[in-house]
């Protein structure tokens, strides 16, 4: 989504993509419910006002059309308005307001303009006129109608209004020339309001819509740096986040052999077959609930149990390993390259946190990390090389293979074992 897709067409204001079109229409009537019921109040206390000041203040007015029909009117009137106010409770006023809201113009248009027709002769031109007036600033105002049906309610009422009166014999030509003129240029100046009202409106949305765009990729460009957890922690605070972990398995996978097989492909076909691999290694440390850490060149670390604890975290890292090495034997037969991985764990205590302050990673610590590099970097190919901490943790779930004492650079002694894709069936 870019800017592109907000183009208006300069008259009806109408997105040319009919999607944002819809959601702008729909925001549109969620915001206006609100202004339109208390503009159903304020149109009934006019009603009644205006009732009052026939009834009490202009007592001629009831003479020459009678307090019955004024009564009538007024109690049409106030029902009207209790119809569309309970009309906006229901769901269809959001799917049609425009509509809805269009169809009440019209309709308290020609009830203004009957109204003004069983007026006295000589002050139709008066009264009746001013309410029509009057009547016209709402409908461009508090109807919430926009541009496009708010010009067509305006006009059409203002057409009836001198139509219906001049129809009648009620209005003569020089009034109804002079009350076309002031409606004319009443609806001109309500256009022009309604015109900026949309636009802006139809701006805002636009700038709100685009703001929105943007924040969901940073929040997934974020998601892909930091674990979840750690980028709301990070959103929420500028204090250092560390944490320690007692129970976690690490996990580190190499690509055997990868430096002769580098110097043979084109830059382009090297970053490709990369992405390949490790995009299949990203998608299997969300199915197995693992956490990837960082690749550095051919070499990748992801760890179970953090941020969120896991108690099964040792077998977790296992089944992911076991599903590498089948991930990576099947895009070495589909690409004819010669792929092996070699795979090292271990578990224990971790620290983690981010560091830095520009282009900040999230990274563990400890002897863990540590031993569980040796055990990649002293293992087989095509094969899981973990220490006995791990295995303890694996033992019962998996047939395991004792690789027995060995020197580790670093450690010294260790007994450990290995998993192989064939001995590597769950147990029972």
């Amino acid at each position: 989504m870019n800017a592109d897709t907000f183009r208006m067409n300069r008259f009806t204001l109408c997105f040319a993509d009919a999607d944002n079109e819809t959601a702008f229409a729909d925001e549109q009537a969620r915001k206006a419910v609100r202004p339109v019921r208390i503009a159903f109040v304020v149109l009934g206390a006019l009603q009644v006002g205006n009732y009052v000041l026939t009834t009490h203040v202009f007592k001629s007015i009831v003479v020459g059309i009678g307090a019955l029909n004024t009564l009538l009117t007024t109690i049409e009137g106030l029902l009207l308005y209790a119809v569309f106010y309970a009309l906006s409770y229901r769901p269809i006023f959001l799917k049609r307001q425009q509509l809805i809201m269009f169809l009440l113009a019209c309709l308290i248009s020609v009830g203004v303009t009957q109204h003004s027709a069983r007026l006295p002769l000589d002050i139709i031109d008066a009264r009746g006129f001013t309410i029509m007036l009057v009547y016209i600033f709402f409908i461009y105002s508090v109807l919430r109608l926009r541009f496009p049906q708010a010009a067509l309610a305006g006009w059409l009422g203002a057409a009836f209004f001198v139509g219906y009166l001049f129809g009648l014999d009620l209005m003569g030509p020089t009034a109804a020339g002079r009350s076309a003129l002031i409606l004319g240029i009443a609806n001109c100046g309500g256009m022009l309001i309604s015109y900026q009202m949309d636009i802006s409106a139809r701006r805002e949305f636009s700038a709100m819509r685009l703001l929105g765009k943007e924040r969901e990729r940073s929040e997934r460009l974020l998601l892909n740096i930091l674990p979840a957890p750690i980028a709301e922690r990070l959103k929420a605070s500028e204090d250092s986040i560390a944490e320690h972990s007692d129970g976690v398995t690490v996990l580190f996978a190499d690509i055997v052999g990868f430096t002769p097989l580098s110097a043979s492909k084109t830059p382009q076909a090297l970053v490709e077959l990369l992405n390949r691999i490790f995009s299949e290694f990203d998608a299997l440390a969300d199915m197995h609930g693992l956490e990837k850490i960082k690749t550095i060149g051919d070499a990748y670390m992801a760890v179970a149990g953090l941020p969120n604890p896991r108690p099964d975290h040792a077998p977790r890292a296992a089944r992911m390993a076991l599903a590498m090495l089948d991930a990576t034997a099947r895009v070495a037969a589909e690409t004819g390259e010669q792929l092996a991985l070699r795979i090292g764990l271990d578990s224990g205590p971790v620290v983690a946190g981010v560091i830095g302050r520009r282009k900040f990673t999230y990274d563990l610590w400890g002897d863990t990390v540590n031993t569980a590099s040796r055990m990649e970097s002293h293992g087989v190919p095509g094969a899981i090389h973990f220490t006995e901490t791990t295995g303890m943790l694996l033992q019962g779930t998996f047939r395991l293979q004792a690789r027995g004492a060995m020197v580790i650079k670093g450690k010294g002694d260790m007994n450990t074992f290995l998993l192989f894709t064939p001995e590597a069936i769950p147990i029972g």
